[in-house]
């Protein structure tokens, strides 16, 4: 019974392009909207249970969470390590990556929310000078977008995006829409698009 509810809900995505792009202004569909609707013939909750399965069984993140509310799926992932700076300066450090996708469901239909994510690390200067411990702890982080408001600190930013707009970190943004892009598909395989 539980395999022919599955079978019934994986219509195929053909034609559907699940793919996570790093603007700017933020994550985005290929379509250039902040979600995705999936149409679907099954109910709210025969939606929800095939992507907790989905989500659960074809992802290979040891951290990966599947919340499951009445009328929603929350993923969160945190993935130690993901990244580190293209720059020399800083390139030493690694950065680690938390992200959450909200899943709306209804009956016939869900949309799959663009990912939220964070990346930073937290990291501790042990200088000492003479006897006395210099050190202090400073957070390393990594934005979508620099902003004329970025404050000075000792904690360290870098971002993907200057503030004209032009790619910095080129190897953060190409892993980042490649792993988005995964999991969102995992979420978005299972039936034909529609209009929220």
């Amino acid at each position: 019974m539980l395999v022919a509810a599955y079978m019934f809900l994986a219509i195929s995505a053909r034609g559907q392009d699940a793919s996570i792009v790093v603007h700017p202004d933020g994550l985005k569909f290929a379509n250039g909207e902040t979600y995705m609707v999936v149409e679907s013939s099954g109910t709210a909750a025969e939606i929800t249970s095939a992507i907790e399965r989905s989500v659960k069984t074809k992802s290979n993140s040891k951290n990966l969470t599947v919340e499951v509310l009445d009328d929603a799926v929350i993923i969160r992932d945190f993935v130690p390590g993901y990244t580190k700076t293209d720059r020399l300066f800083g390139s030493a450090y690694l950065l680690d990556l938390t992200y959450k996708v909200l899943v709306e469901v209804k009956d016939g239909k869900y949309r799959i929310n663009a990912p939220e994510l964070t990346i930073a690390a937290n990291q501790k200067n042990d200088g000492i000078v003479g006897i006395v411990n210099t050190g202090y702890d400073f957070t390393i982080s990594m934005e979508l977008t620099e902003s004329s408001s970025a404050k000075k600190s000792k904690d360290v930013k870098f971002f993907i995006f200057n503030k004209r707009g032009k790619l910095v970190e080129k190897s953060t943004k190409e892993k980042l829409e490649k792993d988005l892009s995964d999991i969102v598909g995992l979420v978005a395989d299972q039936a034909k698009k529609a209009d929220w």
